[in-house]
This record gives structure tokens, C-alpha cells and sequence, in this order.
């Protein structure tokens, strides 16, 4: 009989360490790749960039919107999809960081308007 009731103990303990160890889990899961923090107040541009002289996409150009500190490098493709914080009207600057790796190309501002939650931008830049 006390052998039983030691089982059934260790059974509850085994049971409670269990859900302990996933809620931990679960939570340092949270922590690390939690939901943001804006709730999704979030918008979105994406677009390619491409070369004005050749019409071919260039790699390497950073993206980035106003002073805030984010951006996005564009891909093999030229295409990029850069998030931030809803406003109204946001000035996107282009500029090319790769050096010579794909030829060189001209910085560029540019004035965007976003009246849904995205909007698309194909830009060309010039060869330097």
C-alpha cells in the first residue's frame, strides 16, 4: 500500500513538472517571437528597383524611410517589402551600398502617399 501511494505521488509530481516545463517553454517561445506590440497598426511598400539604362534589377540598394532607423536591402530580384508605422505621407530614400559590385547608381529620394494599408513602387535608378 505504500508503495501504491508513493507511485501515485510520483505520477501527480511527473504530471505538474510536465505543464510546468511546457509553460516555460512556452513562454521563453513568447518572450523571444512574441506578437508585436503595435498590433498590426502597421503598413507595408514593396516594389522592385531596376536600372534606368538597362531596365535590369539591381541587388544591393538599401531602402529606408525617413531617419528611422530600419530598412531593407533588396534582393537578387531588385524587389524589396519594407514595414512601418501607419502615417500618411513617407519620404523613401534609395541609395545604392554595394559599391561597384553591380555598377553604380544615383541616391534617390522619393515622396510617397499611402491611402490603404500597402502600396507598390518601381523605381529606376541612374548610372553614376
Amino acid at each position: 500500500m505504500m508503495k501504491n501511494l508513493a507511485d501515485k505521488k510520483r505520477k501527480i509530481l511527473r504530471k505538474v513538472y510536465g505543464a510546468l516545463s511546457l509553460s516555460s517553454a512556452l513562454f521563453v517561445f513568447q518572450a523571444c517571437y512574441g506578437t508585436p506590440q503595435d498590433l498590426g497598426m502597421d503598413v507595408s511598400i514593396q516594389g522592385s528597383v531596376k536600372s534606368k539604362a538597362t531596365n535590369e534589377p539591381i541587388a544591393g540598394v538599401k531602402v529606408s524611410i525617413g531617419n528611422l532607423p530600419q530598412y531593407e536591402i533588396t534582393d537578387n530580384e531588385g524587389k524589396f517589402v519594407i514595414y512601418t508605422s501607419r502615417d500618411s505621407i513617407y519620404n523613401v530614400k534609395f541609395e545604392d551600398i554595394d559599391s561597384t559590385k553591380n555598377g553604380t547608381f544615383s541616391t534617390k529620394d522619393t515622396i510617397v502617399k499611402i491611402i490603404d494599408d500597402s502600396t507598390s513602387l518601381n523605381i529606376s535608378l541612374d548610372v553614376e
